[in-house]
Parts: C-alpha cells; structure tokens; sequence
C-alpha cells in the first residue's frame, strides 16, 4: 500500500461532531485541493483514529488511498449516505483496512454502558482512565492510580448488591442490584507506586452509578462480592470497596478466632474518610 502523504490538520472550523470509524466520510480540509477529501474511518492501533484517502475526484481514493488524515481534527465532516456509497461503487470497507488488524466493535457492551459515555479518547476509542490499586489503602499504604487502559472484552459480572433508602423519608433499605459486565483491560502505562500491577497486564473493571471512575476489581474481589450488601458511603456515596469483604474485616478485626467471619462490619470509606456499612446476604 502506498500512502504518499500524511495530513495531520488543525483547522478553525468547528467539527460538525464526533466523527465515526468504519465508515465513507467528507471532509472540508486546508489543503492544496479545490475540492472534499473523500475517505474511509479506521483505527490505527498505533496513531488512533485516521482516514485514508484523497481528492473526491481522483479514482484511485478508494483502494489505493494516497493521503492519510489523523483524526479527529477541528474542521468540518459528514458521512456518506447509503445512496451516496451505492451511487460511487463504493464497498462497505475498503480492502487495505485489513493491514490494520481487527477494528473496535462499535456494539460492544462497553459502547453501551450508561457510566462510561465520554471517557474513552477520542482517538482511541477503546482507551480509558480506570482507578487502578493493590488495595484499601489504609492497609497497603498506597493510594490508587488513574491509568489509561484499553478494553479488550467484556465478562458477565456477578450481582453487586448496594443497599439503598427507598425514599427520604423511610430508612428501610432497599437492595439495589448492579452491574451486568465486567470488562478486562490492559493496562497502557506504568504505575508510578503500585506493586501489584504492571504495565501491559491485564486488569479487570466495574461501573455504577456509585461509582466516580471506573473501577479496578480483583477475582476474588468479585467473587466474594456477590454475597455482600455495601451502604454507599454517608459522604460521597461510593458504592464499592478495594479490598474482598474477607480482607475488610480481618485487617479490621486482626484479633477475632482464624475461624470466626464477621458478618456486617462498618468501614471508613477509602476515597473520603465517611462511613460505609457491609452486611453479608445472611444478614436480613
């Protein structure tokens, strides 16, 4: 594939919107020509979202594209219409976008997730900022990181149950269940204190509505956590913990019978000092 030239523009114009991958696009560019730059969207897993392409009117733009624009960039587009692809014999993906590897899926579960809509980078859209830990950090005495990962799949995730007022004037609490998915991410830079992950690792993340940033969970994190009720915290309401329920109560309890479990504990939230209460689904 020969791609004579690369446009990195910047233009005055403001963007009509967030501009698509996989898709036939028109673009208004600063450049040379008279007229539109005709081109397909894609995701170089390197340089992030591009197009490649040309000048509408030049035949080879479509398999042998010979610019490529690095997107997004502050200047005006539109995408194709069915009749407009149908009318140019365009196809539905040009042939070279198979040197770019596998493309992101534009229906995967995290495309749809209510607390993650406008995290992701806009030139990677698969790249976020997780709160990443080793643990509660009044036991590890490490404070957790905000690192940019990039979502490889989802899992379907235990029930997470957060026990709520039912209204403002009733304390009877209501069990609120949370969480379909679990995704698994691979963490894109190096921690700068963390000990117990490393840059190219992979992670796995909750959401909710309690939830600040996306969360970094551990395995036995989730197992443990489908038979807990966590009290959102009386400050900022966060709804989850670092640490397994299990962990919680013997750093709290580092006294009780090795055969003992403590069944509701109350903790100090780890973002804010407040106060959260875990119960264990035994407990009514």
């Amino acid at each position: 594939m020969n791609t004579a030239k690369t446009i990195a523009v910047s233009g005055t114009d403001k963007a009509a919107g967030t501009i698509p991958w996989g898709c036939w696009v028109w673009l208004e560019l600063p450049w040379q020509f008279q007229e539109r730059f005709l081109g397909f969207t894609y995701v170089d897993s390197e340089a992030g979202l591009s197009a490649k392409g040309g000048p509408a009117s030049s035949a080879a733009t479509v398999e042998l594209p010979s610019f490529t624009v690095r997107l997004p960039g502050k200047f005006p587009f539109s995408i194709l219409t069915a009749e407009e692809v149908s009318a140019r014999g365009l196809p539905v993906a040009p042939s070279w976008l198979t040197h770019f590897g596998p493309q992101p899926d534009p229906d995967a579960p995290w495309r749809k997730d209510p607390q993650l809509q406008g995290l992701f980078h806009a030139s990677y859209p698969n790249d976020l900022q997780v709160m990443v830990h080793d643990g509660d950090p009044q036991r590890t005495q490490r404070r957790p990181e905000m690192i940019w990962v990039r979502v490889l799949r989802a899992e379907p995730g235990p029930v997470r149950l957060v026990s709520t007022s039912s209204d403002q004037d009733s304390p009877v609490p209501v069990d609120v269940p949370l969480g379909a998915w679990v995704y698994v991410a691979r963490l894109l830079n190096a921690p700068h204190q963390l000990r117990e992950v490393r840059q190219g690792e992979e992670i796995r993340f909750i959401t909710g509505p309690g939830l600040s940033h996306p969360l970094h969970v551990t395995a036995q994190y989730l197992q443990e956590r489908a038979n807990w009720r966590i009290t959102p915290c009386d400050k900022c309401g966060w709804s989850e913990a670092f640490d397994p329920p299990s962990v919680m109560a013997r750093f709290r309890f580092p006294d009780m019978p090795p055969d003992s479990e403590v069944k509701t504990f109350s903790s100090f939230c780890s973002l804010c000092g407040g106060a959260q209460l875990l119960a264990h689904e035994d407990v009514n």
